[in-house]
């Protein structure tokens, strides 16, 4: 199954001052991760977002198509980067952000390594 992509419009709700805020497009990152928390669960473990880096590149607006690609970049034993850039309908780079996640055990609540099958994705 393909998750890494996702695509969003922007709605006038989401716009201020003529552009998207900055703050609406880690709204837009965490819709396009959705589907890679219900991949972490079938894989049985959940994760908590550790450290965020979000480089800000170009306006997006109103009516403006946005492409949100989502990959693994990384993984170290209990923790695990996923990389996300924004594109807008032009293919121009909006905004370029990498997420660190702790792997925990659904069960226990401890830290756990990182499974095998996520890390067969880089």
């Amino acid at each position: 199954m393909d998750f890494s992509d996702f695509e969003i419009t922007v709605q006038a709700d989401v716009v201020i001052g003529g552009h998207v805020n900055n703050v609406k497009y880690l709204e837009f990152l965490e819709s396009a991760r959705q589907s890679w928390y219900e991949y972490f669960n079938s894989l049985g473990f959940v994760s908590f977002m550790a450290h965020l880096r979000v480089d800000y590149k170009k306006e997006a607006f109103l009516g403006d198509q946005l492409h949100i690609h989502t990959d693994v970049h990384q993984v170290g034993n209990t923790s695990f980067v996923l990389k996300q850039m924004i594109k807008n309908q032009y293919g121009e780079a909006v905004l370029e952000a990498e997420a660190t996640f702790v792997s925990i055990c659904q069960q226990t609540g401890q830290k756990i390594r990182v499974p095998d099958e996520l890390r067969n994705r880089l």
